[in-house]
């Protein structure tokens, strides 16, 4: 009996734990499903496979490398996410790709913890934190972020979130571990936490540990994207600033000549600029734009994006909102507490304030679940490309195929074919290594999310290699190709 009670009394003491544990388990387990479904269906892409690659060949003894256009290169030359080595040890647990995805689940997962922490702290309501809880799940963005393969950036939403919480609460030692691993998650991460040293400086008065933060990641930022990248990079620069420094109608540094007006209209507020940030703060009911100061905590990645010209990169459906979507939760939140302020003021019954508070996070919740169902990547949403979830037999014939191929065999395959062959030294990208390797796997079909169009450049190899004394087709099902090296 008295165990019965003491179990009623946990409930009932901690029931917006339970409830907080059961959508973390959820959301993890539906996201790890579609993820691998979306991965089984050859719909992964060159991202994972180059994820993937880097940590089985640190595992191996080979740190932070990948295969490249000729061989073997340090994944410095494409980006600082150090964190990836961090993560060898999970394929001690299970040497699959797939782990990555379910990892990326669970930690996105685990980012409502800080979420829930730092909505109870502002406006002390259990209900509340579990319904911003709610919203940070059902964000259209962040799901994107999750489903469209795996990125160590990724992690930077549950990273930057802890680290913003316990600042907020000052507990520094937790802070500088969660600021530490976010550094590490991409070169430009460390501009979100160098902005939120500022805050720390002039809003939180703390100007110790608020200067150290600040000068750390700036000079983090700074040493990787325009010391270390450049250095193991071929062209002796970071790759992507080549998106920055085209002529035409995409930003150069020549533009900045430009009086601010047109600066201003050509990179900030021109229609497709608009309609990127309908997409970032609609599922916020454009909130985020009332939680001065915290916004600004969005402006790194925001900045980037817009004056990219690579197009992609001012769209959801990728992993480039990774940096934005912490700084737009945050300012909501903090927008509701000033809504919390502001009624505080009003002479009326404290129930009709909570009452308030309550109704229009519910409301906002609404938003988002409307946003979520018009542009969210999961089956209920009306835009959902739910071919990418559909595992056909030809799939699965085709993947058990691939595992025949022993593990010290070069390869060189389509990018939705390579994240199922990269547990090996050498496994190149077509069109590279397409006259040398010692296996060519091909899908003759793009797996893009909108685009199940045939592939030319696979077709015009597929005709080439058929013709090829080389090779000899070895699988042949549907749109996939399998060739096996017969002369060295």
């Amino acid at each position: 009996m008295r165990n019965g009670l003491t179990i009623n009394r946990i409930i009932k003491s901690y029931w917006q734990f339970f409830i907080l544990a059961i959508l973390i388990l959820l959301y993890t387990f539906a996201f790890s499903y579609f993820s691998i479904l979306r991965h089984n269906a050859f719909a992964s892409g060159f991202d994972l496979s180059n994820m993937d690659q880097t940590i089985w060949n640190t595992l191996h003894g080979r740190i932070f490398a990948l295969t490249g256009t000729k061989g073997t290169i340090s994944r410095f030359s494409i980006h600082a996410d150090i964190i990836l080595i961090l993560l060898t040890p999970l394929y001690l647990i299970w040497d699959n790709v797939r782990t990555l995805l379910i990892f990326q689940s669970l930690s996105l997962a685990l980012g409502a913890i800080p979420v829930y922490l730092l909505t109870f702290k502002l406006l002390k309501q259990k209900g509340l934190a579990l319904l911003f809880v709610c919203i940070y799940f059902l964000n259209p963005g962040m799901q994107w972020v999750n489903i469209y393969d795996f990125h160590g950036v990724a992690l930077a939403i549950p990273l930057v979130l802890s680290t913003f919480y316990f600042a907020y609460i000052k507990k520094w030692r937790l802070y500088l571990i969660f600021a530490f691993l976010s550094l590490l998650t991409k070169e430009e991460i460390p501009l979100i936490i160098a902005l939120l040293g500022l805050l720390q400086i002039f809003i939180w008065k703390e100007r110790k540990i608020g200067t150290i933060t600040f000068v750390f990641a700036t000079l983090w930022f700074s040493l990787a994207t325009f010391v270390i990248i450049p250095y193991f990079s071929p062209s002796h620069s970071h790759w992507a600033l080549l998106y920055y420094r085209n002529a035409g109608s995409e930003f150069n540094v020549e533009h900045l000549t430009l009086i601010p007006q047109q600066i201003i209209v050509n990179y900030f507020i021109n229609p497709d600029d608009l309609k990127y940030y309908q997409l970032l703060l609609k599922p916020f009911a454009f909130l985020p734009v009332l939680g001065i100061p915290w916004i600004i905590l969005v402006f790194p990645d925001l900045v980037i994006n817009l004056l990219s010209s690579h197009a992609q990169m001012r769209s959801i459906d990728l992993q480039y909102d990774s940096g934005i979507v912490p700084g737009l939760l945050i300012s909501t939140i903090f927008t509701i507490s000033y809504l919390k302020f502001i009624l505080s003021k009003i002479k009326i019954k404290a129930k009709f304030k909570l009452g308030i508070i309550y109704i229009v996070t519910f409301l906002l919740l609404l938003v988002t679940i409307r946003a979520n169902y018009g542009y969210g990547p999961l089956p209920f949403s009306k835009s959902c490309w739910c071919v990418m979830y559909q595992v056909s037999s030809q799939d699965i014939a085709f993947d058990k195929a691939l595992q025949t191929i022993p593990q010290n065999a070069s390869v060189s395959s389509s990018p939705e074919v390579r994240p199922h062959l990269t547990h090996r030294l050498n496994a190149f990208t077509v069109p590279d290594a397409t006259s040398s390797a010692d296996f060519i796997a091909l899908i003759d079909q793009n797996r893009i999310v909108g685009d199940y169009s045939p592939k030319t450049f696979e077709i015009s190899l597929i005709k080439s290699l058929n013709n090829n004394k080389v090779y000899e087709q070895i699988y042949h099902q549907g749109h996939f190709y399998l060739y096996q090296r017969l002369v060295k």
